[in-house]
């Protein structure tokens, strides 16, 4: 499998996979505001009035028009060079009164909610933009044979302007997908993925394979990753209708790390989600997401899936996603994983599990499942079960991702609704193999090894009548796929990229 995997939030339903172009940050320059210097206020103003321009003239495609637009709006509007003013007789230096007005002006944005809060973080880019051309800074010279472009921000009006037949796909630390940059990258039709917060991992020249349609990234991608990506690009185009009940053998559902990933999930007819990611609320931030924040995107998923099976599964995290407001949990070689990090944390646990709560009656045909990840012990499953009952949650679950469970299984299944197995860490703990040294390889999870736990979980399980999902890699491999359903799985959980193909093996 590849070295590592990423996660952010997808834009469009793509993929790409090329070599690393890396755009340094720019964001950290200091310049000059002394009286006479080429960096005063009406320098300042005729630099936000070029970009505004510039803006304004870019256009091509009626999405993109609409863009542009709107942020010309904001560029003009008077009370941002009012707020530069204003800075700028307070002695802050030139870069600083730029940026921080700038900012001030999106956290009014976001302080309307909605719409106007999801453009908000496009004026980040915008602030960049005003001092390159206030310093005469040339736009980066980007190379003319295919790349992957990753970068901290992206204006929407480079996103405009980007080759797609060169550009395979962008990656950039800020943004969502739904700012204007998100919408200019959907219109362009370059596979992108926004909001990853540990871009600093991928380098110039190294080798990615970007999903748009699942927001993941996967850093030097293995041989079977690539072909599997190979056979999902034949349908990369096609919008597909929705499963019938009987119409394949077993329920097949998306695995999304973000509401926004929902259209990808319905454009290839998906049954719902198999596995909600929710990393994605808490990366990169110095404080965890508040209970509104996470009831916001909770809503937004369920309503997007009403009556459908929606598999959400509470915070993972390693010591390869490092989390400031997480106390360390554990030992050995499960340290800081899973749902022993979870029980150390308590408050987070909880907050997440009232969030999912309130969504849950927030939308009322809902059918949420939540589920723990990487649980070892029979007491961390019924500590699980304890906590989600207390919050409401009615589907409650757990992930079978290394061996020992299997042992404690019976007793851990006494308030368990469900299982999902995670063939990724599940096959690599088997075969003991190190999860940062030899790498497995997605046809692991058929080692006869691997086999025999996933048999025994299924025994254990229908004995109970509980359902056994399958959500990691394997369960979008060709071969792998139609053994799990031979062995008795009830469902299969891929990337929406994956599905297509995924659909077609199921039905030979």
């Amino acid at each position: 499998m590849a070295e590592r995997v990423l996660v952010g939030s997808g834009v469009g339903n793509g993929v790409g996979v090329g070599p690393v172009f890396r755009v340094v940050d720019r964001s950290q320059r200091e310049l000059s505001s002394a009286i006479g210097s080429r960096h005063n206020l009406t320098a300042i103003r005729g630099a936000v009035e070029v970009v505004a321009d510039e803006i304004e003239q870019a256009s091509g495609r009626a999405e993109v028009d609409a863009v542009m637009g709107a942020l010309g709006m904001m560029l003009r509007d008077p009370s941002l060079v009012e707020q530069i003013k204003s800075r700028l007789a307070d002695g802050v230096s030139a870069d600083r009164a730029i940026r921080g007005a700038f900012a001030q002006f999106a956290r009014s944005l976001a302080s309307l909610g909605g719409y106007f809060a999801e453009r908000s973080d496009d004026l980040v880019a915008l602030a960049e933009k005003v001092i390159d051309t206030l310093v005469g800074v040339d736009e980066v010279e980007l190379p003319t044979t295919p790349y992957v472009l990753v970068t901290d921000t992206l204006s929407p009006m480079v996103a405009s302007k980007l080759d797609p037949a060169v550009v395979l796909a962008v990656i950039t630390r800020t943004g969502t997908a739904t700012s204007h940059t998100g919408i200019v990258l959907r219109s362009v039709k370059i596979p992108s993925v926004v909001g990853v917060s540990a871009i600093g991992l991928l380098t110039d020249g190294i080798d990615v394979l970007v999903d748009a349609s699942s927001g993941q990234i996967f850093v030097e991608p293995s041989a079977e990753e690539l072909e599997n990506y190979a056979r999902a690009e034949v349908f990369e185009d096609e919008v597909l209708p929705p499963i019938q009940p009987g119409e394949l053998p077993v329920t097949v559902l998306a695995n999304l790390g973000s509401s926004a990933e929902a259209e990808a999930a319905h454009r290839v007819g998906a049954e719902g989600v198999g596995l909600f990611r929710t990393e994605l609320l808490f990366l990169g931030r110095q404080d965890p997401p508040t209970l509104d924040e996470q009831v916001l995107e909770y809503t937004r998923l369920l309503s997007f899936f009403e009556g459908q099976r929606v598999i959400v599964r509470v915070l993972d995290t390693d010591t390869d996603k490092p989390l400031p407001f997480l106390f360390f949990a554990g030992s050995g070689k499960y340290a800081n994983r899973g749902f022993q990090v979870l029980l150390a944390n308590h408050s987070i646990l909880d907050t997440q599990l009232e969030a999912l709560s309130i969504a849950q009656n927030n939308v009322p045909n809902s059918n949420l499942w939540v589920m723990a990840p990487m649980v070892i012990t029979a007491a961390e499953a019924n500590e699980f079960a304890r906590s989600a009952k207390l919050h409401g949650i009615r589907n409650i679950g757990i992930m079978v991702e290394v061996p020992e469970l299997v042992d404690a299984l019976d007793d851990a299944l006494e308030q368990i609704d469900f299982l999902s197995i995670g063939t990724n860490d599940l096959s690599q703990y088997t075969l003991g193999k190190n999860r940062h040294g030899v790498a497995s390889d997605i046809s692991d999870a058929r080692d006869p090894k691997v086999l025999a736990v996933i048999e025994r979980v299924l025994s254990i399980a229908n004995a109970r009548g509980i359902p056994v999902g399958v959500c990691g890699e394997a369960a979008a491999d060709h071969e792998s796929a139609k053994l799990f359903v031979e062995m008795g799985v009830d469902s299969l959980s891929a990337s929406p990229a994956l599905i297509p193909a995924l659909r077609e093996t199921l039905k030979q």
